[in-house]
């Protein structure tokens, strides 16, 4: 970084000297040519006799100079990464405590990891931590396709990550954990149905799935905090780290449904849950320090993706307001019932 910005700086002070040295040559080139008009005004009051032509082009004023463009800003580096091995718990503790809060988390989230899976001996993926979380974000920072969107969420199977995107603006970026090999979450185009701050699997009664969004009633298919080891390991579900649940919980719409619980009058936030995630290869943030485009999702890769799971349906914008306590029940208890007679819930 520091690099960068000593090229940056002689750049623009060659700039600037260019532009002084332009600016010298224009001067002394308006004299030159006011010169003679000059001389012409002298010889027209000595000879009268001279034509109004003359006159006429003596009073003619100099041309203005055309300013030169501002310069085009450097395009901003792509971040660096490095790979640590804790060698013990005193080197992980150092490192852990160089980074500071926002530097840990924003390296468990590179690494697709809670603390909980972080192992002594095993190499981490440390960002730069001069650089903010949405620039190590493998997202476009804006997305055409979601311009004239108000909500857009984004689960990418193939880096492990989601998006939340805001009239086409990335808001946040965080790790995933979606089903294992044999459970996978399946891809497609769904919407925010419902939610519940927490509650227990029917799957195993000790699993504690908080910050709970249901995307898919029949399958039982949410979003959740759970622990991420690294790797898809869920029950088909995307699991997510205790602050992204969270900001996730209170940032997504809800369905709204008719009165007897038969109609959704008002879909939820969409869901885009596309890509596939390379089994038999090494995880693509492991290559972040050798190429730091290693998880890159492009635009093209998005709009492709949206292409094949049809138009999402979008909440229209006077109907975005928080539904109601009765709605939120109602919704929780409808879905209850469907899944107790279709099938359970999962992590």
């Amino acid at each position: 970084m520091e690099m960068w910005s000593r090229v940056t700086t002689a750049a623009l002070i060659v700039l600037a000297v260019t532009c002084a040295g332009c600016d010298r040559k224009s001067a002394t080139n308006e004299r030159a040519a006011v010169a003679p008009a000059a001389t012409r005004v002298a010889d027209s009051a000595a000879a009268p006799a001279e034509s109004s032509a003359a006159t006429s082009r003596v009073a003619a004023p100099s041309p203005v100079p055309v300013p030169l463009p501002a310069p085009t800003p450097p395009p901003s580096p792509a971040p660096r990464y490095l790979r640590v091995r804790p060698a013990g718990a005193r080197a992980l503790t150092a490192l852990r405590d160089s980074l500071g809060p926002a530097g840990w988390l924003e390296t468990l989230k590179v690494n697709r990891l809670d603390s909980a899976f972080v192992r002594i001996g095993e190499p981490l993926i440390v960002p730069d931590p001069s650089r903010d979380s949405l620039a190590l974000a493998p997202f476009p920072r804006t997305l055409e396709a979601a311009r004239d969107s108000s909500k857009l969420l984004l689960i990418a199977l193939r880096v492990q990550a989601f998006a939340a995107y805001d009239s086409g603006r990335l808001v946040r970026w965080g790790p995933t954990s979606s089903g294992r090999k044999a459970k996978p979450t399946p891809v497609g185009l769904y919407h925010t149905n419902w939610k519940d701050t927490e509650r227990f699997s029917t799957i195993d009664e000790a699993w504690l799935l908080k910050w709970y969004v249901n995307i898919q009633n029949f399958e039982g298919v949410s979003l959740h905090e759970y622990e991420l080891p690294g790797h898809p390991a869920s029950h088909s579900c995307v699991r997510l780290l205790a602050q992204d649940a969270q900001w996730i919980y209170a940032w997504c719409e809800q369905w709204r449904l008719s009165p007897d619980g038969r109609t959704i009058l008002r879909p939820g936030t969409p869901v885009l849950v596309f890509g596939e995630f390379a089994w038999t290869l090494r995880s693509p943030w492991r290559s972040l320090p050798e190429n730091p485009h290693a998880t890159d999702v492009t635009a093209e890769e998005i709009v492709a993706a949206l292409r094949d799971a049809g138009p999402p349906v979008f909440p229209p914008a006077d109907s975005l307001q928080a539904p109601g306590a009765a709605d939120s029940l109602r919704a929780r208890a409808i879905a209850d019932s469907l899944r107790a007679r279709i099938k359970p819930t999962k992590h």
